[in-house]
């Protein structure tokens, strides 16, 4: 009859034998990530003690790579090893390798949500049901993880992606045989998001809010001109706020006769672990440059914080006292304090740019730029490769169809009954 074959990576059981001189002999046989068997021996004054010998010995042989996960491997253990992965591997799904910042969103899902939740649950153990609990419970708005429970719920799709990652690495290396979350149902509770953006009277409200004037605490040294300056830049471009605050000397050309910016890199804000401090990456999100056109009001802006600075080509259009980057995390919270001192009872238009986050803005000028020129007008501006990103993303919906009575009237001409 032919000898069970040990399966790669996993040992026999222990078995023990007294030896001559009342010392006990522990021994397993142990299958070698190269298909090769070998016996792993020790020997103790106790039985016991030779058992625990010979599976400390067991253990050290583990390696912290892929070849550790099997099925009973744990979610919380699979975490560790598709993070490392990911760290060593990149991308999954084209070349290059992830940013830190993404690494830096993976981790924070696998700690606040994957290994509160599931971290003890063995391979084996992972059902569809388990998962479709669990994002409902996240839907919904109950405890889950280290989250508390939130009225409204949150969005599952970080953890979706993170979740599927982790369980498709367990398939290709046999310790699954399906990846569950391609059977778990997406939601079928949450409407499509309206895209959110403001009216142009809305936008000129917002500008109001952040003046210098209409923020000063009273007693309190004036603010500088940072949030409405970049509140202004934002609306003449367009761009994601990291863009703007990364914006150098070198990269705008003020006094050609099409005044222009080059958009060229974005700040990266600093991730415990994966991001040491805040810094200038030099390329953009979708790692594709652009050059904008500038409107009149943002050239004279940008000349104006230009002439307080030195002369220096790498020098930051928004520059902080001590010469630096401003950190986006300020200028956010300025925004939202901005925003929270209103008059009682609030004004429509207050109502209105309640809730306004500097990307708020971005879809602003999409959306503008598309109701009134043309979607591909708005995908230049915005720098997006592919237009259905823009209109599905960028693109409020109109609330007034546009006057098409002139071309609507063709249809209804007068009929000449003769033919």
């Amino acid at each position: 009859m032919p000898q069970n074959r040990i399966p790669r990576g996993e040992s026999s059981p222990v078995t023990t034998a007294r030896q001559r001189g009342g010392r006990w002999l522990a021994r397993a046989q142990v299958r070698g990530a190269d298909g090769r068997v070998s016996s792993v021996r020790a020997t103790a004054g106790t039985k016991g003690a030779a058992v625990r010998a010979v599976q400390r010995k067991l253990a050290a042989r583990d390696t912290a790579g892929t070849e550790t996960i099997r099925g009973d491997t744990t979610v919380g253990e699979l975490a560790e090893v598709w993070l490392e992965h990911r760290r060593q591997h990149g991308k999954s799904r084209s070349e290059g390798p992830l940013a830190p910042q993404t690494l830096a969103g993976y981790d924070n899902e696998v700690r606040v949500a994957v290994i509160p939740a599931l971290g003890g649950v063995h391979l084996r153990e992972i059902t569809v049901p388990l998962l479709d609990n669990l994002f409902a419970a996240i839907e919904n708005g109950r405890p889950h993880g280290r989250y508390p429970a939130r009225p409204g719920g949150r969005a599952t799709e970080q953890l979706r992606v993170v979740l599927s990652g982790m369980f498709s690495l367990a398939v290709r290396h046999g310790a699954m045989t399906a990846n569950p979350m391609r059977d778990t149902p997406r939601t079928s509770r949450r409407r499509p998001r309206e895209v959110g953006f403001l009216s142009v009277e809305a936008a000129l409200h917002l500008r109001r809010r952040v003046r210098r004037e209409a923020v000063r605490i009273p007693d309190r040294r004036m603010p500088n001109h940072d949030l409405q300056d970049l509140v202004d830049l934002l609306l003449a471009t367009g761009c994601r706020e990291g863009e703007a605050l990364a914006l150098r000397r070198r990269d705008l050309d003020l006094d050609a006769e099409v005044p222009t910016a080059a958009i060229t890199g974005t700040l990266v804000n600093p991730r415990t672990g994966y991001v040491e401090a805040l810094h200038r990456q030099e390329w953009t999100k979708n790692h594709e440059d652009r050059t904008l056109v500038l409107p009149d009001a943002a050239v004279h802006l940008l000349r104006r914080r230009l002439a307080d600075f030195p002369a220096d080509d790498d020098t930051p259009v928004f520059r902080g006292r001590s010469g630096g980057w401003l950190h986006t995390s300020n200028l956010r919270t300025r925004l939202r304090t901005a925003l929270a001192r209103v008059d009682e009872p609030p004004s429509a238009l207050d109502l209105a740019v309640a809730g306004t986050t500097f990307h708020t803005l971005r879809r602003t000028v999409g959306t503008l730029l598309a109701h009134e020129v043309s979607l591909d007008a708005a995908r230049d501006q915005l720098g997006h490769r592919d237009p259905s990103v823009t209109f599905r993303h960028y693109v409020g919906r109109r609330e007034v169809a546009p006057d098409l009575r002139v071309v609507l009237d063709r249809l209804l001409a007068p009929l000449d009954v003769d033919q």
